[in-house]
């Protein structure tokens, strides 16, 4: 940042005097959307976040790139379980394998965090932590030279990182001074995290997402976490990857002399977790679901702040209207009680999909028909289940998408992705990234149930939308039990959607599919109750540049933040409304110029302009701004 810039944001920042920036008072001017070819290649944001005296320019600043030395320490380094790079990764389906060691370029979840009785190097900074996912790796060249590059998408074990932070107290600006690769040998390695949130009581919740189809690995080698492990080539039976310990929720611990512990809960159920979201209480948790034929869960713990041990629950969408996106009731179905330590210890003993279900594809006695979302590895279709005896619990919480289908739960969401609620309006909001398939009227093909039905234009409807739920206590599932939980969710409707590109948008947008001036397949998602706004990151394959926006609850106003490079999604989204006096929104880049991102789009995009993106990864955050309060 040059000086002078430097200078008027802080003279902008001095204008918003104590008490900071107050709920209700502040908006954003819009940024536009990018336009020449060098705004599109990187970062880019003209927005203003104001009040009725000034404004802050909105400023994206990295602190560290993939591949970056951090402390001595490479930033998304993939190591095996004794913390070693791996040099080569597990083959792909063609048998082909990449050549290391790996930096991932796919940064994912994001949670800065103050921790009681953290120290500073310096007197004139404040400490904190950043606790970071890397989800995937894009590619990497061939180990056979002359080959193309290798997608290396499920095909390495993943990485979280531990960054420290050091804060200047004068200008809140942040500054990358350590980093630790967490340790992940304890649970076994980490597969595809995703999206993530901060607890109430300050831990980091993070997601393992697309869980390996254990129908599929009983016998075949899981050839990725076999790496992590070093038993490549050995099924679960032969002492390799079982498929059971990956789909969880992974929490870390964050200690003030910078240790952590990270521990998998069981008990959460096995899903493809976008994230959990814990409410107020500190007992509910949401999840986001990814992939298509998925389903809507929630989570009651039996202790507060303590999530080893609850209740799980399936929603049931009862459709009230079809049009705008759709609106329901939400009925909750209990799949069934655990601790950690029960399920854990299913794994531990071998448990395989065959011990828990009989698989057919075609009717019989004691079979029920499922259409879910199998997992990494597997073919989503119509499958016919026969629970075997005693198995009931194991079902629910290693084959939690399965089950809840067995049982007449909901499972046509389509790409549902962030969560987040709001404390002041009690409310939930659900990303649905993409409204497709079994979600769309007469649609429903081979599915034995037919829920959502949703009318409208499919071009409209494929940009996705945003959902928000009604919260509430004193509620009885399915069966009439009441559920122990003053925040769950009992209606839902379509709030932000999505549209086709108007024909008359031709100065900006150009490769959009979806309108450029909305949101287009939301993801990221997180609330701020201070500002009384929702934050929107796009995974859009309808906007060639991916968009950050700020939704107002006050009158529904949509504010576009910035843009992402071509090929690249805003994920790590955070509102840090408060930290030591200034505030941030935490937000990463990841897989910027990705070419599986950009192979539908023309040659002049695919070689041309993705030649000048940096293709490493970003974490960063816009910001520093006065403390919201």
């Amino acid at each position: 940042m040059n000086r002078i810039l430097h200078l008027s944001m802080l003279a902008a920042m001095a204008a918003f005097a104590a008490p900071g920036l107050a709920a209700g008072k502040a908006d954003f001017l819009s940024s536009r959307p990018p336009l020449s070819e060098e705004e599109m290649v990187a970062p880019f944001s003209s927005a203003i976040l104001r009040d009725k005296k000034t404004g802050i320019p909105l400023q994206y600043h990295a602190l560290f790139r993939s591949g970056d030395r951090v402390g001595g320490e490479l930033a998304g380094l993939i190591v095996d379980r004794e913390g070693k790079a791996i040099a080569i990764s597990a083959p792909d389906r063609k048998g082909n394998a990449a050549l290391g060691p790996f930096n991932s370029w796919g940064p994912d979840a994001n949670s800065l965090m103050q921790v009681a009785g953290a120290k500073s190097r310096a007197a004139s900074v404040n400490r904190l932590f950043l606790v970071t996912h890397f989800e995937y790796h894009t590619e990497a060249p061939s180990v056979s030279q002359g080959e193309p590059p290798v997608d290396l998408y499920g095909n390495l074990p993943m990485a979280m990182n531990l960054t420290s932070i050091d804060q200047d107290k004068h200008d809140g600006m942040l500054h990358a001074i350590g980093l630790t690769n967490i340790d992940m040998s304890g649970v076994n390695g980490l597969w595809t995290p995703c999206a993530g949130s901060l607890t109430p009581w300050n831990t980091h919740l993070g997601s393992e997402e697309y869980e390996p189809d254990a129908s599929v690995y009983e016998n075949q080698p899981l050839e990725a976490m076999n790496l992590y492990l070093g038993k490549m080539g050995r099924s679960a039976s032969q002492g390799g990857a079982n498929a059971y310990d990956y789909g969880h929720p992974v929490e870390v611990r964050v200690r003030a002399d910078g240790s952590e512990k990270a521990e998998k809960h069981y008990a959460m159920g096995r899903l493809a977790f976008e994230l959990a979201d814990v409410m107020p209480d500190g007992r509910t948790a949401y999840y986001g679901d990814d992939g298509r034929d998925v389903g809507l869960f929630m989570f009651v713990t039996d202790k507060k702040h303590d999530l080893s041990a609850g209740t799980l629950y399936a929603a049931r969408w009862e459709q009230t209207d079809a049009a705008n996106g759709g609106a329901a009731r939400l009925t909750w179905l209990r799949l069934g009680h655990a601790d950690d330590a029960e399920i854990h210890g299913k794994v531990q003993n071998g448990i395989r999909f065959s011990d828990i279900f009989e698989l057919s594809g075609q009717p019989g006695e004691g079979f029920r028909p499922v259409y879910a979302y199998t997992g990494s590895g597997g073919k989503t279709r119509l499958e016919y289940l026969k629970l075997k005896p005693g198995m009931a619990q194991a079902a629910a919480f290693l084959e939690t998408r399965r089950y809840a289908a067995w049982l007449g739960a909901t499972t046509e969401f389509t790409k549902m992705e962030g969560q987040t609620h709001s404390v002041r309006n009690r409310k939930l909001y659900t990303a649905l990234s993409y409204i497709e398939g079994g979600m769309l009227d007469g649609r429903n093909e081979s599915r034995p149930r037919d829920d959502i039905r949703l009318s409208g234009d499919e071009k409209d409807l494929v940009c996705g939308a945003v959902y928000q739920s009604d919260l509430k206590g004193g509620v009885k599932d399915a069966d009439g039990r009441p559920i122990r939980s003053e925040w769950v969710a009992v209606s839902t409707h379509a709030l932000i959607s999505g549209a086709k590109k108007p024909a008359d948008q031709t100065t900006y947008g150009k490769y959009d599919k979806c309108d450029t001036d909305r949101v287009a397949n939301p993801d990221n998602l997180k609330y701020s109750d201070k500002l009384d706004m929702l934050f929107i990151g796009e995974d859009s394959s309808n906007h060639l540049n991916n968009f950050l926006w700020a939704w107002r609850a006050a009158d529904g106003r949509l504010f576009r933040l910035g843009s992402a490079p071509i090929g690249a999604e805003w994920t790590g989204l955070q509102v840090v409304e408060n930290a030591n006096g200034f505030a941030y929104l935490m937000s990463n880049i990841q897989h910027p110029g990705a070419a599986s991102d950009l192979k539908k789009y023309p040659e002049e995009i695919r070689s041309g302009m993705r030649a000048k993106v940096d293709p490493r990864g970003v974490v960063g955050y816009f910001g520093p701004f006065p403390a919201w309060k």
